[in-house]
Order: C-alpha cells, then structure tokens, then sequence
C-alpha cells in the first residue's frame, strides 16, 4: 500500500499482515502510526492476562488497563500496539531488552484489577529485519501458551521452549496405579497428588504436549477410572468431576492436577451419582450429531466431545434406549425427507448432503424407516 494511503493501524495485526512488504516499508508504517521505527534486531514482546471465569467487559476492562500500564511505564525506544487476541504487544531491540524485563517487574509490583500472577509474557526471537516480524509474532504466541508448563507466571523466551511432541501414549500403568489406590482404601491426598503427577510426567516424557492433548488424556484418565471403579466396587463413585470447558480454561498443568486431584478424592468412599455428567455428555453429542450430522461418526463425535468411542455407544444405550447408529440415522433420515420434500436435490445429492455416500444404501435406509423410498416420498402429496 501506498505511503499516505494506509490506514493508521489500530492493532498489532494490522501492522504485521504477511511477509509480503519490501525493504523500508515496516518502518514507514510504523512512522505513519506515530510508533517509533528504528531498531536493530529488532523482537516482540507480548504480555497478556489471563481471566478464565471473567466475562468479556472484566476481561477488556483488565487489557485496557493492562495496556495502559505498559504505555505509562514502557522505554521510549518501543512501539506498543494490542493485537485481535487480548494481548499487548512491545516492539523492542534485542539488545534492550533488559528494559523488558524492567516493564514487567514494574508490572508485577503495579496494583491492579487482576492478580499479577496471572500476566503472561512470551517473548520472541531476534530477526535481522522487521519484514520477518510477522514470525516473531506468532512465536511470542507460541511462548505465552507454554505459560501452561510453568508453574508460575515468569518471562518466557520462544528460543528456551523444549520441542513439542506431537502424541504420546497414554499411561496406563499410571493410570492403575490410581486404581490400586482407589479400590484398595489406600488413598491419600500425598498418594494420590504423586500418583497423577506422575501420570502427567510419563504422559509428557517425550517432550511437552499440545494442551488438547493433556485435556484429551485428563478426560480419559477420569472416564476410565469412573468405569474401572464402578466395575471393581460394583457401584459408581465418581463426584466432583470438572467439565471439558472447565478443563480446558486451567492455566497451568499444576491447576490441572489440582482438579484431578479434587475429582478423584470424590472417587472412593461415599458412592455418588455420576449423571449429571452423563447428561452433559450425551447433550454435547446429540447437538454435535444435529449440527454436523453430514460427516458425524462414532470416533468423530466422541473426539470432539473428550470421551472413548466405547463409552459414548454406552451412554447412547443405557441412557437414550437406542444406540448411536440408530440416533444418527433418525437424524439424517428427518433432514433427508426435508431436502426430498423442499428442493429439487437428486436423490443421490440429497444422499451425500445427509452424510451417505452410498445413494443405493441411502434408498435402503430411508424405505426401512419411512416406508417409501425416497423419490416415492418425493411424489407423495
């Protein structure tokens, strides 16, 4: 874009659209937005807060202060911007920034709306030109999600951030271990903190996991043991257990092990009901299954709602009387008599529309279950 024509830029992601520019052009945006230009090695720094139970105008309001803080106490020699995510960003020169780890102490001691354990500071490599900074962007990014491996909000580099592994095998001898502890009156809450601490390490001993990935294992981990346990004392114990979005909202994998911790303490003792967890699982299911009946499956709806594809068809028969199969299809046939009925759809795209890729199946399905096949049900009045 041409000098005089841009507009001014009102965030960090507005500065920094691609790699695309020539040589000389970052520094005019940064000229045309008022923000100061000239760096040598230039890196990124981005702070954030995090908020997990605040709604959205607490959470604005803490970046909006957040914000000001940094503008009021930051170097001269930066350029501050908020990107589209919440977070703050400070352009610096690698060799100042010593003056980074100074605006964030300053940060720490500031008094605010918002703990200042929770602030979040991930901090990107050198690059040679600020046209490469767009991928410092995206590793400063990267650094602020690894807060969740530390055990206290500290400044983390991209370049000190070990490989991540990109699957690991589940411990299943962690997790019966946690068995042993449950069915045998042998728990404690020193057991039964190093027993999970320990599953997390054999779970990330290759190297630290995607957060989804320890959400998925956490997930199984307390289904599993809610199974196993009613199996071996003949009735279900699980209490106390946190939701897949609770789960996915904890900071750190020390909050995590705290919630473990707390759902499996529920686990032995007193039997408690666990239906009202069921009952949120099969109500994720079913909305999933109305909204995506096209390519809904068995492992792709359990997936998508943190459970094994086994204990989903369970739920399904001792909760709704009727298997997932049978549920699916009664999904797909009542949007399949729709598009017959209201569109001029052939019956093969109609077929492929509700999830079916065999039309020949399809026209079985729909006769077994309506009665007619589906151009009989087309032409009827």
């Amino acid at each position: 874009m041409k000098q005089g024509v841009m507009e001014r830029a009102q965030t960090l992601n507005d500065l920094l659209p691609g790699g695309s520019f020539e040589a000389g052009e970052m520094k005019r945006r940064l000229e045309e937005c008022g923000l100061h230009a000239y760096y040598s090695y230039p890196a990124l720094a981005l702070f954030g807060v995090s908020l997990p139970e605040a709604d959205l105008w607490s959470r604005r309001y803490a970046v909006d202060e957040l914000y000001a803080v940094i503008k009021r106490h930051g170097p001269d020699n930066t350029a501050i911007l908020p990107d589209d995510k919440g977070n703050v960003g400070v352009l610096f020169s690698w060799d100042d920034r010593e003056s980074i780890m100074k605006l964030y102490g300053s940060i720490c001691k500031q008094e605010h709306s918002f703990n200042p354990q929770l602030i979040s500071l991930g901090i990107s490599n050198p690059t040679s030109q600020l046209t490469s900074l767009h991928h410092g962007y995206e590793q400063a990014l990267f650094a602020m999600k690894h807060r969740f491996y530390q055990n206290h909000s500290q400044p983390i580099y991209y370049s000190s951030i070990p490989e991540y592994a990109t699957d690991a095998e589940y411990p299943r001898d962690k997790e019966d271990e946690l068995l042993h502890l449950l069915t045998n009156d042998s728990i404690t809450e020193q057991s039964t903190r190093q027993a999970v601490e320990n599953f997390y390490r054999q779970l990330t001993r290759t190297g630290p996991l995607p957060v989804k990935k320890v959400v998925d294992a956490t997930l199984q981990l307390l289904v599993s043991l809610q199974l196993r346990v009613k199996y071996e004392l003949g009735q279900s114990h699980l209490c106390n257990t946190p939701d897949m979005t609770a789960l996915m909202q904890l900071n750190t994998l020390e909050e995590m092990t705290d919630a473990v911790c707390q759902a499996i303490k529920g686990m032995g003792g007193t039997p408690c009901s666990a239906d009202s967890l069921n009952r949120n699982l099969i109500k994720k299911a079913v909305t999933l299954m109305e909204e995506e009946y096209d390519k809904a499956s068995l492992h792709y709806v359990a997936d998508k709602v943190f459970i094994t594809p086994a204990y989903l068809s369970f739920l399904f028969k001792s909760k709704m009387g009727v298997t997932f199969i049978e549920h699916l299809t009664r999904i797909r046939i009542t949007h399949a008599k729709k598009l017959l009925k209201q569109t001029h759809l052939r019956n093969y795209e109609v077929a492929e529309r509700v999830g079916y890729q065999d039309s020949r199946y399809f026209s079985q399905i729909f006769k077994k279950k309506v009665g007619l096949s589906p151009s009989e049900f087309r032409d009827a009045n």
